[in-house]
């Protein structure tokens, strides 16, 4: 089952939370972080859900949550350069790594597609590293192009 995320239901965020974080921290130490604590992580989420965003959780029929979407809507005016923006930014995905390949994912997406469609918006986008072939594949699977290369160099 898909549904949305209640603002006082965050701490179950928490066990997949850890699981993509820690994909990240291991490819990236120097940027993400592995040492946040579970009051830092729920006050992250039960932010976002005050600005506006919503969360997808996927449960088994026990209630145990196999997967989370976080769904943030971004608005903008125009600028000199641009015109004015709406649409969804698919800020985390995440999938119970004993749940992979059983359709998890897609079925968070369908349903931030619904509530996108039913919410006036009409186009998503997400940034996805290059090492999380996971995401990759899921974002081509629902028809996302890829728009762009982000690069990065450090110096020093």
């Amino acid at each position: 089952m898909i549904r949305f995320l209640r603002a006082d239901e965050v701490e179950k965020l928490l066990p997949l939370s850890a699981q993509v974080n820690a994909l990240h921290e291991e490819q990236h130490p120097d940027q993400y972080r592995g040492d946040a604590s579970p009051e830092e992580v729920t006050g992250f989420f039960t932010q976002r859900l005050e600005e506006g965003a919503q969360v997808f959780v996927a449960e088994k029929p026990d209630g145990a949550v196999t997967g989370f979407l976080l769904a943030v809507p971004v608005v903008r005016e125009a600028s000199p350069f641009l015109h004015p923006v709406r649409h969804v930014e698919l800020d985390q995905i995440c999938v119970d790594e004993t749940c992979r390949g059983q359709g998890v994912g897609k079925a968070l997406m369908s349903a931030m597609e619904a509530w996108m469609h039913a919410s006036d918006f009409h186009e998503w986008k997400s940034m996805v590293h290059g090492f999380n072939t996971h995401s990759q594949n899921l974002m081509r699977g629902q028809g996302a192009e890829v728009l762009g290369l982000r690069y990065r160099k450090a110096l020093g």
